[in-house]
């Protein structure tokens, strides 16, 4: 009888082992959609989601910028996503506000807010070309799990150093 107690006591301390590892190699992502292309956008820079926003136009400010809203006392800049990779503007929008960690906060505009989802470090891959233009903002590509689709995870480092 003490055999078995020892075995299952081992079969336990590995199930928590592999739990631990599961829970460190995994990240959640807002998954977002932009001129329908779906963008993980990990849910560590996400600051607020806002559907309603009055943005203060400001000249002389490159065509992606929207201009800026008043957040908590704090100014934002509000990017619009499509016009960032060189597409059209959306006729619907959300705002997801994104900070860096060190108070630095940035808005980009997107088409819809979806879901958020677990994904496993070793599922996202590198992207296979740089050359388009919203390639340069994706860090990987995963497959979605139970959707079937491909999800494009964004780079929000880029964002926050203005390498668009």
């Amino acid at each position: 009888m003490p055999e078995q107690n020892m075995l299952f006591a081992r079969t336990d301390e590995q199930y928590n082992t592999t739990e631990e590892q599961a829970a460190v190699d995994t990240e959640k992502y807002l998954v977002v959609s932009s001129a329908g292309v779906l963008y993980g956008v990990n849910t560590r820079y996400i600051e607020t989601i806002l559907t309603e926003i009055s943005i203060t136009w400001l000249p002389m400010l490159a065509p992606h910028i929207r201009g800026v809203i008043n957040l908590r006392g704090a100014v934002v800049p509000i990017l619009d996503f499509r016009l960032l990779l060189g597409q059209e503007p959306g006729e619907k929008s959300c705002t997801i506000v994104l900070d860096s960690g060190d108070g630095t906060q940035i808005g980009i505009m997107v088409d819809e807010v979806d879901q958020t989802v677990d994904i496993e470090s070793g599922h996202i891959l590198q992207v296979p070309s740089q050359s388009a233009e919203e390639h340069k903002l994706v860090s990987g590509m995963c497959s979605l799990p139970n959707q079937g689709g491909t999800l494009m995870v964004l780079d929000c480092s880029l964002l926050f150093n203005g390498q668009q």
